[in-house]
C-alpha cells in the first residue's frame, strides 16, 4: 500500500509540474503544429473528469462514432423514491396507477432495492469518466403524492427518483459548462426500447407534455446540443463538434412524438443495442459477450455506416424468482426454509448453494465481478468495443465494484451486501474507464499514426496503464457467494 500511495503521489506532482509552452499556449499545453493556434494539454493532465480532454490531440480527427465511451445502465438509480412511478415498468398501466395512489400500503424501501443499481449520483458518474448515460423517464406526479396530481418528468427504474428530471439535466449540464473539453452522449427511454412509440413507450402520456419537456431540455441546453442538420454524426469530427460547442448528443425514443423530428436529436431506432445475457447462466454469458468484442470492430464499422451506435449492456437483470425468494427471505424467512438454497440454484455457479442476492445492487456486483474478466481478456487481446458499454455498480476512480459490499449514498441503506460480507474483498474494483480510454488512445494513436503530438501517443498510455494496475482483475475462491478462480475457463 505504501508503494501504490508513493506511486500516486509522484503522478500527481508530475500532472502539476510546469512546462515550458509554445508562445500563445498556456502553462501545461503543446501548440497544434497543424494549425498554428491551438493548444492541448499535454498528457500528464491526465485525469477521469478530463479524460477526452487529455486524448483530444489523438482523438479530434475522429467521429464519436469511432470512440468507444464508458456508460452506466439506469444511470439515475441513485436517487430513487419508494414510490411506484405512474406507467413504470414492467407493469399494466393500471396496476402501476394503483400502486402509485396508495404508495402508503406497498413495500417501497423492498422495492428500491429490487431497483437501484448505482450508488454515485451524477456529478460523481461523470467526474468519474461516465460519458453515456442511459437517462430514463417517465411523467408522473412526484413521490408520496396522489396520482391525480400535477404530473411532471422524472427519472424511474420501477420507483421514481426523488427529484424531477430536469434537476438532474441541469446538473449534466452545469457539469458541461465547466468541462468544455468533454463530450456525453444521452439517452431518453422510458425503459430502455429503442424504437417503442406512443402508448408503448410512454403509457397515456400526450405528446404535448412530451414536446414541451424537450423545449425545455432544448432552452437548457441551449447550443450544446448536436445538431444533424449540420451534419450526420458519423462524418462529423469531434474537433468539429468542440468549434461548434456541440458537445451533447441526446438520443432520443418516440423521437418524433417527443421532439417533433428536431434536428437536435437522434432518433433512438439509430441505437444498435445490444442485450446481454444474465449472470444466471454466466457459463454461457461469459462466453456470448467476449464473441461481441471479438465482432466489435466489424459491428461497430457497419453501423457507424450507418449512422447507428453500437451499444452494449453489461448490466445486471433479476428474475421473477429470484425477488419472489429475496421477498420471502426478507419478509417471511420463518415460512420459507429452503428458500435460499432454490434462490442459489437459479444462478448455476459451482459452490453457490445457498446464499440469494436479496438486491439488485447484489446481483449487479457479482455480475461485475465477471465484467471485469471479460473486459480485460478484450483488451488484452486485442478485441474491439462498442461504441459505448452501460453497466452498474459505478465505483469511485472510474472502477465497477466487484467485492461484497453494497454501494449506496446517503440514503439509509445496509452498507455490506446481502450476506453480510465486509472482508478483505468487499470493496474489491476493476479499472473500467481507464480501461475504456487506453483503448480509445492507443486505438487512435495506431489509426491516425499522428507525428503532431508524440507527447500524448508516447507519455500517456504507460500513465493510463498505471493507474489500470491500480484496480486490476482481481479474482477470489468465495463459491458461498458466487465468486470463482478461473471460471468459467476459457
Amino acid at each position: 500500500m505504501l508503494m501504490v500511495a508513493v506511486i500516486f503521489i509522484y503522478m500527481v506532482v508530475c500532472a502539476t509540474q510546469v512546462r515550458t509552452s509554445p508562445v500563445g499556449c498556456t502553462t501545461n499545453a503543446t501548440q497544434n503544429h497543424a494549425s498554428g493556434s491551438k493548444c492541448h494539454f499535454l498528457s500528464t493532465s491526465y485525469s477521469l473528469e478530463n479524460w477526452m480532454t487529455s486524448l483530444f490531440p489523438a482523438i479530434e480527427n475522429l467521429s464519436l462514432l469511432d470512440l468507444s465511451l464508458p456508460g452506466t445502465h439506469d444511470s439515475m438509480t441513485f436517487d430513487l423514491s419508494t414510490t411506484v412511478s405512474d406507467g413504470t415498468n414492467d407493469l399494466p398501466p393500471p396496476i402501476a396507477w394503483v400502486l402509485h395512489e396508495f404508495h402508503d400500503l406497498v413495500p417501497g424501501q423492498f422495492i428500491r432495492n429490487q431497483s437501484k443499481t448505482h450508488g454515485l449520483n451524477l456529478t460523481e458518474q461523470l467526474n468519474n469518466g461516465i460519458r453515456f448515460v442511459d437517462f430514463r423517464i417517465m411523467y408522473t406526479s412526484g413521490p408520496n403524492e396522489s396520482a391525480s396530481a400535477q404530473h411532471e418528468w422524472y427519472s424511474l427504474h420501477f420507483v421514481q427518483t426523488n427529484e424531477m428530471a430536469i434537476t438532474y439535466l441541469t446538473e449534466a449540464k452545469n457539469w458541461m459548462d465547466k468541462h468544455p473539453g468533454e463530450f456525453l452522449v444521452l439517452w431518453l427511454s422510458r425503459h430502455g426500447n429503442e424504437c417503442s412509440t406512443g402508448n408503448d413507450q410512454y403509457p397515456d402520456v400526450p405528446d404535448t407534455a412530451k414536446r414541451v419537456f424537450w423545449d425545455e431540455i432544448n432552452h437548457l441546453f441551449d447550443g450544446l446540443i448536436f445538431d444533424q442538420s449540420q451534419g450526420l454524426l458519423n462524418a462529423t469530427t469531434l474537433a468539429t463538434m468542440k468549434q461548434r460547442n456541440q458537445r451533447v448528443v441526446f438520443y432520443v425514443a418516440d423521437y418524433a412524438r417527443f421532439t417533433g423530428n428536431s434536428s437536435k436529436a437522434i432518433d433512438a431506432c439509430q441505437i444498435d443495442n445490444k442485450l446481454g445475457d444474465s449472470v444466471a447462466n454466466e457459463n454461457a454469458t461469459f462466453f456470448n459477450l467476449l464473441e461481441r468484442f471479438r465482432n466489435a470492430d466489424l459491428t461497430k464499422q457497419n453501423d457507424k455506416s450507418r449512422n447507428k451506435l453500437y451499444l452494449q449492456s453489461m448490466a445486471a437483470g433479476a428474475s421473477v424468482e429470484q425477488i419472489e425468494f429475496a421477498a420471502l427471505l426478507h419478509y417471511t424467512p420463518h415460512l420459507a426454509p429452503n428458500a435460499s438454497e432454490k434462490c442459489a440454484a437459479l444462478y448455476k455457479i459451482p459452490g453457490l448453494d445457498y446464499w440469494c442476492p436479496e438486491t439488485l445492487m447484489d446481483i449487479s456486483l457479482l455480475t461485475n465481478y465477471y465484467n471485469q474478466r471479460i473486459l480485460d481478456i478484450a483488451y488484452e487481446q486485442g478485441f474491439g468495443f462498442p461504441n459505448a458499454i452501460y453497466l452498474d455498480a459505478l465505483d469511485n476512480e472510474g472502477t465497477i465494484r466487484t467485492g461484497t459490499s453494497l454501494l449506496f449514498n446517503s440514503q439509509k441503506q445496509p452498507s455490506n451486501g446481502s450476506n453480510g460480507s465486509n472482508g478483505s474483498h468487499s470493496t474489491t474494483s476493476y479499472a473500467y474507464v481507464d480501461t475504456l480510454a487506453l483503448y480509445n488512445l492507443q486505438r487512435a494513436c495506431n489509426q491516425t499514426k499522428s507525428q503532431l503530438h508524440p507527447s500524448v501517443c508516447a507519455e500517456l498510455p504507460p500513465i493510463i496503464n498505471q493507474r489500470r494496475l491500480a484496480h486490476p482483475v482481481d479474482t477470489w475462491n468465495d463459491p458461498n457467494h458466487g465468486r470463482l478462480v478461473d471460471w468459467p475457463k476459457l
